[in-house]
């Protein structure tokens, strides 16, 4: 089997999860799909809108994702009483991994075609610091408020994994302490938007860690699952039907999509006005379909079925390893490509018209982003030790190489 690419690759130590690479695909092509059908008005105008529109739900599978690859290290340490991670190894692995690509982007993006607040705003931009200034929040590259988001929740982590690891938890207590930091959030949630006026300071709360940390803990509870039954999975009962019938979440999956996407009155266009019920309904939906999808890349990954397949293709692996590029650019390209009236170049579908030529200008893009700006960056994250020196009496004229140390990913 090949070695996995630096992107991808797990601390030592870890298993890798190589179905995951196709699921960051998934979100990220999900995002530009209901970017662009937002834009072209399919959302409002179409009936399959009712589904475009709630296609942002990729951000969930993102979030999700992190919780579960960044704490499982953690948590394998734990259980199996290596040294704790370092957290300037985790925080190397996490620069290297976001800062260079998407300052790039926004230098790139900011020249040509031009940034939205950069001249104002560029230093909240450069910082990850958007999200806490409410004219600010979507400015620059849009969707980068998110990895606003992601950043916090990577700035916290190891602190967090460390107050738990005192605790000492059973696994049984550990999901009991991250289900708790779930309801919380949730309670949060129910606060600002009960309690403060829209277009207010405080509702900008809603588009910080504040308000999504649930999601990484859903990932996080699903970490703790999978390091305490690696290896024999296919002995518990729900984890059994994941392993032998990976179909059957997806297929749970598509009836709660469903369900969010028609059953809860939401708002199809950009700007959404929520009543608690379905801001409650759409946010805990949107976590058991990523949940419900990323199970069977988990779970049994190497037991086959159709999702599995699919998920496995030479077309999806190489997608998720370009993702973040697609994440990084999508936006501002599909953009300026309407200001052009791209949605008149194919007839019948103004929405088709500005999706493909998108994706055909920034999956290149982003194949540079990844192999010019991501993949060198990425070779230093894991610090090389410089080789030993022989010792005079060493009669094989060469020392033996130390174990490799866990880091972060």
């Amino acid at each position: 089997m090949a070695a996995a690419p630096d992107a991808l690759r797990p601390p030592p130590g870890n298993p890798r999860f190589p179905l995951l690479d196709a699921m960051r695909a998934v979100a990220a092509l999900a995002i530009v799909v209901t970017h662009a059908s937002g834009v072209t008005n399919f959302n409002v105008d179409n009936p399959l809108g009712a589904y475009t529109a709630r296609l942002n739900f990729g951000v969930c599978i993102f979030f999700l994702l992190s919780g579960f690859l960044l704490y499982r290290p953690f948590v394998t340490a734990r259980r199996e009483g290596r040294p704790p991670i370092g957290i300037r190894a985790f925080v190397r692995r996490r620069v290297l991994r976001i800062v260079p690509a998407y300052w790039v982007a926004l230098t790139v993006l900011a020249i040509y075609p031009g940034l939205i607040g950069f001249g104002d705003h560029w230093l909240r931009f450069y910082t990850f610091t958007q999200i806490y200034w409410g004219e600010s929040v979507v400015q620059g590259i849009g969707p980068a408020w998110t990895l606003c988001i992601e950043a916090t929740f990577y700035a916290i982590l190891p602190f967090l994994a460390a107050g738990i690891a005192r605790l000492r938890p059973s696994v049984g207590g550990e999901l009991a302490i991250l289900g708790a930091i779930a309801v919380a959030t949730i309670a949060f949630r129910f606060a600002i938007q009960e309690w403060t006026p829209e277009f207010t300071g405080w509702r900008t709360l809603h588009n910080t860690l504040l308000s999504y940390m649930d999601w990484f803990a859903y990932g996080m509870m699903l970490a703790v699952v999978s390091v305490a039954t690696h290896g024999r999975e296919a002995r518990f009962g729900a984890l059994r039907l994941v392993v032998r019938r990976p179909w059957v979440p997806w297929a749970i999956a598509a009836v709660v999509f469903w369900f969010v996407s028609t059953q809860l009155d939401l708002s199809r266009g950009f700007l959404v006005t929520y009543t608690q019920a379905n801001f409650f309904g759409e946010h805990v939906g949107y976590a058991l379909c990523a949940a419900l999808l990323l199970a069977p890349a988990i779970f049994g990954d190497w037991a086959g079925g159709w999702p599995r397949r699919l998920l496995a293709t030479r077309a999806m692996a190489w997608l998720g390893l370009v993702s973040y590029g697609i994440f990084l650019w999508h936006s501002t390209i599909m953009l300026e490509l309407n200001e052009h009236e791209a949605q008149l170049w194919i007839p019948f579908s103004g929405f088709l018209s500005l999706l493909l030529p998108t994706l055909a200008i920034t999956i290149p893009i982003a194949a540079l982003s990844y192999y010019l700006v991501e993949r060198p960056a990425l070779r230093f994250k894991d610090p090389r030790r410089p080789r030993s020196r022989p010792r005079p009496d060493d009669p094989a004229g060469s020392a033996a190489p130390a174990a490799p140390q866990p880091v972060e990913r």
